[in-house]
């Protein structure tokens, strides 16, 4: 801890699919494609949502469906598939997985099977239906050994089996069925997060959410299902918000892609070309609540893939995506340095000539607390090497990762002095100089075979 900063317990990321930021955020109004403004309520909790956190206010999804809706949200890759997902070290996931935090999920749409192999325990609507859901709780191998990720199982395992009696209560394609599927999801949500703060508080942990019930109203229900359905939502997200808050855990609410409509007595979509260049299938809201993470509003325009690397700051981690072309969002006031090496050593921080941080007996350390506009120096000294030390000039502005090996460091080029190198070039020299008098020679004989030649023809 460079300077001391809140840090959050975990992260809840909730994916609303198919909610389009103007249809939420006051300063836009949403157009139908005719040209005319729709019109749309007040949404009280979730204008209160943006009011009280960070909120950019333009993010466009590069991609309007949700397969790759998902996969920009977690890769940082504008142009990711669910192919993109497996790649290792792609995802959120796999950097926190290598810093020790799980990964839970809970999806009602964006289950590609890429996506719920990056999660610990997962429960999904395999069916993607309100009228007969298939809900599916999985686990990787690795999980079973772990107590806490069998306790968040049987959470959702016993979730999931009230989820038909739920919906049984209210009539097919209903409003109220729309809201039931959503509340369910939220529920769950919220007793993940209340089971890790009271039963493993130091287990670090990214749950991600997708509710499911806004995309398919748009779909099935024509724009006044489409509003009805946020509204459920806005009054259903409250618990899960405020679960969040209280334990420590940073909030997160985006989409995957919007949503497009004719006209305000049409059904809706995003996908086709008729819908995929709107503004409403296209902006994506994005609001953070989290420790170290101030109340403003940022209008300038971001991509999805922006997001990536913008959760991992919040969380406190590098930006160690292997295929991400996001950039970090600026909302959080401090910046992470991970620092690795290919063998243990010491690493010393420096700031203004003066070492500020040091640490031994690890290759792997994280520096929290960084002023965003400060430059820094990173030193790595191996310990089989004690005599040379790695160095690298850090830039202010965002997080970052930097790997030092034996081969590359700012004082490399010192070696280059040494006898064995030296002797090495004078040889190289050497050995030039000589080949070109040989070469030289030779051009010189064959100009004089040609005299000859020429004389006899005379």
């Amino acid at each position: 801890m460079v300077d001391p900063v809140p840090v959050p317990a975990g992260m809840v990321i909730v994916i609303v699919d198919g909610l389009g930021a103007p249809y939420i955020y006051p300063e836009h109004t949403p157009h139908a494609l005719d040209g005319n403004p729709l019109e749309v309520p007040s949404f009280h909790n979730l204008s209160m949502l943006g009011t009280t956190g960070a909120k950019v206010s333009v993010v466009r999804a590069p991609q309007t469906y949700t397969e790759a809706g998902h996969s920009v949200l977690v890769t940082g890759n504008p142009k990711a598939l669910s192919d993109t997902v497996r790649i290792p070290m792609s995802t959120i996931y796999d950097v926190a997985h290598d810093y020790d935090h799980l990964a839970f999920g809970i999806m009602e749409k964006g289950d590609s099977s890429s996506i719920c192999d990056e999660h610990d325990v997962m429960v999904h609507d395999a069916s993607n239906s309100m009228n007969d859901p298939g809900m599916i709780v999985e686990s990787t191998s690795s999980a079973s050994s772990d107590n806490v990720c069998m306790h968040i199982k049987d959470i959702m395992q016993d979730q999931a089996l009230k989820l038909p009696d739920q919906l049984q209560e209210s009539k097919q394609s209903s409003q109220e069925r729309y809201d039931t599927y959503d509340r369910w999801t939220l529920t769950t949500a919220a007793q993940v997060v209340e089971y890790m703060a009271e039963e493993a508080p130091d287990q670090k942990y990214i749950l991600t959410v997708n509710a499911g019930a806004v995309d398919a109203a748009g779909h099935y229900r024509k724009y006044d299902g489409y509003i009805g359905t946020i509204q459920g939502l806005d009054k259903d997200i409250v618990p899960l918000y405020q679960a969040c808050t209280e334990n420590n855990i940073a909030f997160i609410f985006t989409a995957d892609h919007g949503m497009g409509f004719t006209s305000s007595d049409s059904k809706g979509g995003h996908q086709s070309d008729t819908y995929s260049g709107m503004d409403e299938s296209q902006m994506v809201p994005f609001i953070v609540h989290a420790p170290d993470v101030p109340v403003k509003v940022l209008y300038e325009a971001y991509g999805q893939e922006d997001i990536a690397p913008t959760v991992l700051s919040i969380l406190n981690l590098p930006n160690g995506l292997k295929n991400s072309e996001g950039s970090q969002i600026p909302i959080k006031e401090h910046t992470t340095l991970g620092v690795r090496g290919t063998s243990i050593g010491t690493v010393e921080l420096w700031k203004e000539g003066k070492l500020i941080q040091q640490a031994s007996n690890d290759n792997d350390y994280l520096f929290i607390g960084l002023d965003r506009k400060e430059r820094y120096i990173v030193k790595f000294i191996p310990d089989d090497t004690r005599s040379k030390i790695l160095e690298q000039e850090i830039e202010p502005g965002s997080d970052q990762l930097v790997v030092f090996s034996m081969d590359t460091s700012g004082s490399a080029g010192a070696d280059y002095r040494k006898p064995r190198y030296i002797i090495g070039a004078f040889l190289i020299i050497l050995i030039n100089i000589v080949g070109l008098l040989y070469i030289r020679r030779i051009l010189k004989s064959n100009d004089q075979s040609i005299s000859l030649s020429m004389s006899d023809v005379d």
